[in-house]
């Protein structure tokens, strides 16, 4: 989401660490053998709980932060429409041709087997549309209540109050329990920005120390209870025909352990950019770095295409009987190892480069 044309290390660092995560979920999920996958059994799975306690907030935490920059230099309404569509092509183009790719292939399929084809093909084509790629939505949507809100509203904090209270009787229908779930992180880290850019100093180098220490024994606390309750996609998110109590103990603990997780390590990563720039040149940055650079700048081809990779390859591994961590992260090795020079290749082709949202 970054637009300017010297890119931060730190968010690509973060970006590329989040990506990680991704594929070795995805790949812990579906790479674990059919009965492991079929059975949903991953949701009880450690490794995988620790991953998605966190990963995506911060993925979200990161895109709210460098949102504020694009936001804040569109001041003419020409800009600002300019920059609405420069988010809906980047986000919202690859959702729709990705949509077509899968559909075309649906009839292919349908026809060679002499399946009948779907009726309402226009509206199937839209509805699936509508339930893929569901955190470039989730970016998409969260983009526009922070659009509205500054240049409508003049970033009234109380618009906020009550949009977040309404999200509890909004339906969780077509991915919007999730949407909703992500909504703070990028409000929260948009603003944010906003603050350090008056308060340069917030964070002095003591107290960056503390508050690494401090976000980490809190984050091990609070995923020392975590549960399969406290997956988005299991418990949902509103309130309606719920039992309310339980329902907001799961929403307000699973938002907190996301916003804890993040900033541990969004401090920690920081912290180790410090100490490795302290023992060696900029220029000299060590592998791990570039790789992970590459990762982060490269992040959305990556979480489309591995999606893809893991379904048509992965999950077709019908070797693997046991989960394993060990060829998780292996599988994780091999789709990023596809996808990252795929990705690229289809950011130097025009037309292509409109499916990895360039």
């Amino acid at each position: 989401m970054d637009e300017k044309n010297e890119r931060e290390l730190l968010p690509d660092l973060l970006r590329g660490f989040a990506i990680v995560l991704v594929v070795l979920g995805h790949c812990i999920q579906d790479g674990s053998g059919a009965d492991y996958r079929s059975e949903a059994l991953y949701f009880s799975d450690r490794l995988y709980q620790f991953i998605y306690s966190f990963h995506m907030p911060l993925f979200m935490m990161i895109s709210g932060y460098l949102s504020w920059g694009s936001i804040q230099k569109a001041k003419e309404h020409k800009e600002r429409t300019g920059l609405l569509k420069r988010r809906a092509a980047s986000l919202l183009t690859p959702i729709f041709l990705w949509t077509a790719v899968d559909y075309i292939r649906i009839l292919i399929v349908n026809h060679i087997n002499g399946e009948p084809q779907p009726e309402a093909l226009i509206f199937v084509y839209f509805y699936n549309a509508l339930n893929n790629l569901w955190f470039l939505w989730a970016v998409w949507w969260c983009f526009c209540v922070v659009y509205v809100v500054h240049y409508f509203f003049k970033d009234r904090k109380v618009i906020y109050l009550l949009g977040f209270l309404v999200l509890f009787v909004i339906p969780d229908g077509l991915g919007f329990g999730a949407y909703k779930y992500m909504m703070p992180y990028f409000i929260v880290a948009y603003y944010w920005h906003d603050y350090v850019q008056t308060n340069r100093d917030i964070l002095k180098r003591d107290s960056q120390i503390w508050m690494l220490v401090m976000t980490g024994i809190a984050f091990a606390g609070l995923f020392a209870i975590y549960n399969e309750d406290s997956f988005i996609y299991l418990t949902g998110y509103k309130l309606i025909g719920k039992n309310i109590a339980v329902q907001i103990g799961i929403d307000l603990y699973r938002t907190l352990i996301g916003f804890v997780g993040s900033v541990f390590f969004i401090m920690l990563w920081q912290y180790i950019l410090m100490m490795v720039g302290r023992m060696s040149k900029k220029d000299n940055i060590n592998v791990m770095f570039r790789i992970l650079r590459h990762l982060g700048a490269h992040s959305m081809g990556i979480y489309i295409l591995s999606g893809y990779v893991i379904i048509f390859m992965i999950q077709r591994l019908a070797f693997i009987i046991n989960p394993s961590y060990i060829v998780n992260v292996i599988e994780t090795v091999v789709v990023l190892a596809i996808t990252l020079p795929v990705t690229m290749l289809f950011e130097k082709i025009p037309f292509l480069r409109k499916f990895v949202g360039k």
